[in-house]
């Protein structure tokens, strides 16, 4: 029993920066979650410049299971968050997105909707974006005085 008691006690962690690779914690945390049960609701996912990952009905299950246990964070005019188009392709990105304006550390907790919030990554049209904000995620100021556990 004290050993069931550790292990539901326990948080697993997803973690990613870095586009692609911020997917597979995404789609490894939705995999874990499925596969057990009785952990999925100690599951958090924090991902840094994550491309969108599925289409709508992909972000929504993604929502239905672990949306409450996940915070998608992007970075001023960072591209990666706006690939693949969802105007050609109808990929969508799954909340909640948390959204650092500057880099003075100011940010924006977009609706928890799953749809592209014109105040967060999405405020910046796709042809204005770069890389130069994508590759230096922690070198801006860290979010400290967010509380996930805050229903927004």
């Amino acid at each position: 029993m004290d050993k069931y008691m550790s292990l539901a006690e326990t948080s697993y962690y997803f973690l990613h920066q870095g586009g692609g690779f911020s997917s597979s914690a995404v789609l490894s945390a939705l995999m874990f979650a499925r596969d057990n049960d009785i952990l999925k609701y100690q599951v958090r996912v924090w991902t840094f410049g994550q491309p969108r990952v599925g289409n709508r009905r992909f972000a929504e299950h993604y929502t239905e299971v672990l949306g409450s246990q996940t915070y998608r964070v992007t970075y001023g005019a960072d591209i990666v968050p706006h690939i693949p188009p969802w105007q050609v392709l109808g990929y969508q990105h799954h909340p909640l997105e948390i959204h650092i304006i500057n880099k003075t550390g100011d940010f924006y907790v977009c609706q928890n909707t799953v749809r592209e919030d014109l105040d967060g990554a999405y405020r910046w049209p796709t042809i204005d974006t770069g890389v130069a904000d994508h590759i230096d995620y922690f070198g801006k100021p860290e979010i400290t005085n967010f509380d996930p556990l805050i229903e927004w």
